[in-house]
């Protein structure tokens, strides 16, 4: 029980904060500069829409203000919706705007793998539906394809809470977590993470596994095993209401968390020839190990049980791990949005734990269920 628990620990320990210290200790290390310029290649913005009838419009009208070259920028909307979403669109066919419009569903990502082939832009810029930019962000992404090192950069998702969930509290705090280890990796060009708000990639890049997987993480992470740099522009900024309640949440990273591990098992075969050392190993430790970092509490909390009665050290670290659950308990009452600072705090632990329930059950789902080709959207 004595291995299973420091097992347990030295693990969450490294997930949580020793990944990020070496991340941070390569980065003053390495560190590679970005030669950033100001150009201007060809765009694609392209849009996957499935029902986004009530966000479609307001989509297209924050597109259409970009601040980019007219003639250098086409916004492309791809969509296998059933409510009206193709109709709204099509009322700005004449500005420019281009559907393609597919009657049966298949699944965001083999819609996208027919569409991309369709398009021209040297640089695709992927986007949610639901992802308002600001006008700037083509401009601050497409800068660092300047350098030729440069396949991927990833803009900076600004979570907005207009419902008062009190949702966007954890994923406030976990996203400030990813943009200092994002920081930090993108000193060495190697981001390994993405997600549909705003992911720009060089065209010819576009390398999913398969017509059916090639979503936002596989295709940032298969530039990366094709040996270009995959980097974050914190000032490419886009805005994305959270999650209105924690059912909704823990659905969302559940299925994240069932579709990325197949990819993240096949993709990790694919850097073992040729050795991609440091990149299998943030693979492990930043994706991996987080996913299975409810597997570890676990054990962790079963060892220090067994091994209570005959230590002193081992009952009281049982202690803690029974009160820290009994805040997050606590928290999940008062989980309701407030500005009490108190009851902020104590929904901090509730927070960690509902993530990692989702990756739990995302974990079993990943590894042993059959993965449908799509998914119902939570918001």
């Amino acid at each position: 029980m004595q291995i299973i628990f420091w097992i347990s620990l030295i693990s969450l320990f490294h997930v949580y904060i020793g990944y990020l210290i070496i991340c941070i200790i390569a980065a003053k290390l390495f560190k590679q500069p970005i030669d950033k310029q100001e150009i201007f290649p060809t765009v694609t913005l392209l849009i996957p829409a499935y029902n986004e009838q009530p966000v479609i419009k307001a989509k297209i009208e924050n597109s259409l203000a970009l601040e980019y070259p007219k003639d250098k920028l086409k916004i492309v909307i791809a969509s296998e919706s059933t409510d009206n979403t193709n109709q709204l669109v099509s009322e700005y066919l004449d500005q420019g705007i281009v559907l393609h419009a597919f009657a049966q569903r298949r699944g965001k990502s083999r819609m996208l793998y027919d569409v991309v082939g369709k398009t021209t832009g040297e640089i695709i810029v992927f986007s949610d539906a639901n992802a308002m930019y600001k006008p700037d962000v083509i401009s601050k992404l497409v800068r660092n394809f300047n350098d030729r090192k440069i396949g991927g950069v990833l803009g900076s998702l600004i979570i907005t809470n207009p419902d008062d969930s009190s949702i966007s509290e954890g994923e406030s705090v976990f996203k400030k977590y990813e943009s200092i280890l994002r920081k930090a990796n993108t000193a060495v060009h190697s981001i390994i993470g993405a997600d549909g708000t705003m992911l720009a990639i060089r065209r010819d890049l576009y390398k999913p596994i398969s017509p059916e997987r090639g979503d936002d993480f596989e295709i940032a992470l298969r530039i990366r095993v094709q040996g270009y740099g995959m980097v974050f522009e914190p000032e490419a900024i886009s805005y994305e209401k959270a999650s209105v309640d924690f059912q909704a949440e823990i659905k969302r990273k559940r299925r994240i968390v069932s579709w990325f591990w197949k990819s993240a098992l096949i993709l990790l075969s694919e850097m073992v020839n040729p050795w991609q050392g440091f990149l299998i190993f943030q693979v492990i430790s930043n994706k991996i190990m987080r996913w299975l970092s409810p597997v570890f509490l676990i054990a962790l909390f079963v060892s220090s049980l067994s091994l209570a009665p005959g230590s002193i050290f081992y009952g009281l670290f049982f202690q803690l791990q029974v009160f820290f659950y009994c805040v997050a308990m606590l928290g999940g009452i008062f989980s309701k949005k407030t500005e009490n600072k108190l009851e902020k705090i104590l929904r901090m632990p509730f927070f960690f734990i509902v993530f990692n329930y989702a990756f739990l059950i995302g974990t079993i789902e990943g590894l042993f269920l059959k993965q449908k080709p799509f998914w119902q959207k939570v918001r």
